[in-house]
């Protein structure tokens, strides 16, 4: 066996994120450091190396002191590693143990876990109990993901923004970083996004506008915002403005926990169903309104399976078999100079007997619902019934219910606070909770009932002056209503605005369901 002097030791040392949580001393970096100084000194171990990873979970093997670490061993540099403990090495079973029982043997290096007794140069228990340490390790690790995971999603449940960065379009409140406001720029920028798109433009076009514009995008209005170099060129991909134009956040309306980890050991993330996500209405202040954005996913899920060569079928995506309920898709002729209709489930399972064709002339099919809809407009609905609908749907009346909203929001949280601090008074009386615990928890649900009381005196400021100002621009109501009766320039868009579907039975009847109003048109 080396004698002390022989080894060329190298100390690793590692704290994560959630050991930074901990008041416990022992697991800082300085305490960590100390503790195996000192014990190489009590045992005539000389130093070769230090690697410190600072920040980073035992969970993850990809570490940048770690694998200096291993670079080192590789070469020869180190024949020993010392930790403060087996779990400073990792908290991943398999990699642990492969490390501790495999690798390290087979490099002829000694690892020593001077907490758990583990020396694999010596018979001892600690060598014993390796894999046991490994399954703890683990297990803890998995454990504190639960609790870290089950605290933030409470916060977030609340209402409290934990995102690093507030989304594209805001930022974080300065006195208060759970909080959003309005970042006059970006948010600028999203209204003309959904402007464009909701006026017909693609993806790609918005894309080349802002690019064209030069636009920071979202990534480098961040690096400005935090004043960090810019070495990348400005441009704009479709898929940021995607991201965009899918954000609930816009409306003013929180939604978190949109993506998660696939586990505690796993840097990938998946995007989550909208069952999975927490949404708390009202918690800031919107950039888009509901009706808009509402109005964008409807173009959007139309739209999706829309390529450029097919933009010009009006109803693409608004058909539906009366029978079946799946969507009718649109075939083009040999010639490329017609167009068909068919039952998509017809289509892949006729075979099997389901559905029938509903095969119909498109070009005709689409005049007749042109048609349907100058009819329903001129017809079903006056112009002065329309723009009485119209205005009752007015931006201004939408933001002073969202501003009701958020004021009995914020009421809520102040008189819930006011509760909790007097339950907690009386249990600090009667020794359920010290002193400390209540001043603790006290003032911070004081500070957050100042924080509301704040927002509701902003609230009532804007509230105010919406009430003030009688003066009413009728001017682009008049342009919607005359837009939609004279139909010069039908788009996918404007459709999407009024028709929510369109079905087909087998008898070819055609049913034209509306969004302006609960009735629907049948065309033979």
């Amino acid at each position: 066996m080396l004698n002390s002097s022989t080894y060329k030791v190298g100390i690793y040392i590692r704290l994560s994120r959630e050991d930074e949580d901990k008041t416990n001393e022992s697991e800082s970096i300085v305490n960590q450091r100390n503790f195996i100084l000192e014990y190489m000194q009590n045992n005539d171990f000389i130093l070769y190396a230090e690697y410190v990873d600072d920040g980073y979970t035992g969970t993850n093997f990809d570490r940048p002191a770690f694998k200096r670490m291993i670079d080192d061993i590789e070469a020869k540099r180190i024949n020993m590693v010392i930790t403060k403990d087996m779990s400073r090495l990792g908290r991943d079973i398999s990699e642990s143990c492969h490390y501790v029982e495999k690798y390290f043997s087979e490099k002829r290096v000694r690892y020593i876990a001077i907490n758990d007794g583990i020396d694999t140069y010596v018979d001892c228990l600690g060598n014993n109990m390796i894999g046991f340490k490994a399954v703890f390790n683990d297990w803890y690790a998995r454990d504190i993901s639960k609790k870290i995971k089950s605290s933030v999603t409470t916060k977030k449940k609340q209402g409290k923004f934990l995102g690093a960065h507030a989304p594209y379009g805001y930022v974080k409140n300065p006195n208060n970083k759970y909080r959003l406001i309005v970042d006059p720029v970006a948010s600028q920028v999203v209204k003309t996004i959904y402007d464009m798109y909701i006026k017909g433009n693609s993806l790609q076009k918005i894309a080349r506008y802002l690019t064209k514009q030069k636009i920071a995008r979202p990534s480098i209005h961040k690096k400005m915002n935090y004043k960090d170099s810019v070495k990348t060129k400005d441009i704009w991909d479709e898929r940021t403005v995607d991201d965009i134009l899918k954000n609930p956040n816009y409306t003013g309306d929180l939604t978190q926990c949109r993506r998660k980890k696939v586990n505690h050991k796993s840097k990938k993330v998946i995007h989550t169903l909208p069952s999975e996500w927490v949404v708390v209405e009202n918690t800031h202040e919107p950039i888009i309104d509901k009706e808009t954005f509402n109005l964008v996913q409807d173009i959007y899920a139309k739209n999706r399976n829309i390529n450029y060569k097919s933009t010009n079928l009006l109803l693409r995506g608004f058909l539906y078999c009366k029978e079946c309920g799946h969507t009718i898709g649109i075939n083009t002729s040999s010639d490329k100079k017609r167009h068909y209709t068919i039952c998509n489930h017809y289509r892949k399972y006729s075979l099997n007997g389901f559905c029938t064709c509903h095969s119909m002339r498109y070009e005709t099919l689409e005049q007749a619902v042109l048609d349907d809809i100058r009819k329903m407009c001129k017809g079903c609905i006056d112009t002065s019934k329309f723009e009485s609908i119209l205005k009752n749907n007015n931006k201004k009346t939408k933001k002073l219910g969202e501003i009701n909203n958020r004021i009995s929001n914020a009421k809520n949280i102040i008189e819930t606070n006011k509760k909790n601090i007097q339950d907690m008074y009386l249990d600090k009386l009667n020794g359920v909770i010290t002193m400390d615990m209540y001043q603790e928890i006290s003032n911070r649900l004081s500070e957050e009932i100042s924080i509301n009381q704040d927002l509701i005196e902003q609230l009532k400021r804007e509230q105010k002056s919406l009430l003030d100002n009688k003066i009413y621009d009728y001017s682009d109501y008049k342009e919607k209503i005359e837009e939609y009766l004279s139909f010069k320039k039908p788009s996918r868009n404007l459709l999407a605005s009024i028709i929510d579907k369109i079905t087909m039975d087998e008898q070819k009847n055609i049913e034209v369901y509306y969004k302006i109003k609960p009735i629907y048109g049948k065309i033979n």
